[in-house]
């Protein structure tokens, strides 16, 4: 059942229930009984007018300025989370690994000066050095996501297949030579996450969105992907798609997110295409 929590501007709904709250909203008709419960938790009132905080939900999420994806995968499998920003307003999803489809999300309200620190929690973020040993390295690009995607396709699947990954290197990555391999090796040997961030503020892909990929190795660091750069179109992977993995301080990941957003000339440039269209 939907819930509301305005101390902390939270809230959870599904979607259906988002749908039917726009039904009401726009005066249309809905269940009887849908309608109860929404007025039981206070997201409708008895005259059918929608609450304030559900209606800044809307209209961020359907009108934003800027659109990020947050795909993250480890040990308890994937999670992938939504964030909008409309002026100074952003509101974001922060949903458990595995989530079912149908499951309600939970919608999270906070300003746009909180952005970073958003986006550094949804990957998890944390303090980290660069290893002495670590140095950069390079390998196919759909040999190494076809191995991290079945690491996390369901909850007990990482560890069985990272241990088959690196004790069986010379059958996935034959192609790959050391130093390359060793560190492949290394990284691969203490993978605990990867994370994909996707940047989005119009509909040019070549020119209105940003992102980066990253590793995080725990006592290994972490490891950002600098080639090829995001976000990747499916037809952008080749079989001849070479990665490399660059290894890097929280504080340069921290950096890394914020250079991912738009610049005010960057917002403009879209704003003045959209009305010349």
């Amino acid at each position: 059942m939907a819930r509301l929590d305005e101390v902390r501007q939270r809230i959870e709904l599904t979607d259906h229930e988002l749908e039917t709250l726009r039904r009401v909203h726009n005066g249309e008709p809905v269940d009887e009984a849908q309608r109860q419960l929404l007025q039981d938790t206070g997201l409708v009132d008895a005259e059918g007018v929608v609450a304030p905080l559900v209606l800044d939900l809307v209209a961020v999420v359907t009108a934003p300025m800027i659109e990020c994806s947050i795909e993250t995968a480890g040990p308890q499998g994937p999670a992938s989370a939504v964030l909008a920003v409309r002026e100074e307003t952003v509101w974001y999803t922060d949903p458990w690994p595995r989530a079912d489809v149908d499951a309600p999300v939970t919608y999270c309200r906070d300003e746009l000066p909180q952005l970073l620190w958003i986006l550094a929690r949804l990957v998890g973020l944390r303090r980290h050095e660069v290893p002495r040993a670590a140095r950069s390295f390079t390998v196919p690009l759909r040999a190494i996501d076809a191995v991290v995607q079945t690491m996390s396709l369901e909850e007990g699947q990482w560890e069985p297949a990272r241990t088959v990954a690196t004790a069986q290197l010379d059958r996935f990555f034959r192609e790959v030579g050391d130093p390359d391999r060793t560190m492949l090796m290394a990284t691969l040997s203490h993978l605990e996450a990867s994370s994909r961030v996707t940047m989005v503020w119009g509909p040019d892909v070549a020119s209105d969105a940003r992102g980066l990929a990253l590793w995080s190795c725990g006592d290994g660091g972490y490891w950002l992907r600098t080639a090829p750069a995001e976000p990747l179109a499916d037809a952008d992977i080749t079989p001849d798609t070479l990665a490399t993995f660059e290894p890097v301080t929280g504080g340069q990941v921290w950096r890394a997110l914020a250079d991912l957003l738009p610049s005010s000339a960057e917002l403009r440039g879209t704003v003045e295409r959209a009305a010349a269209s």
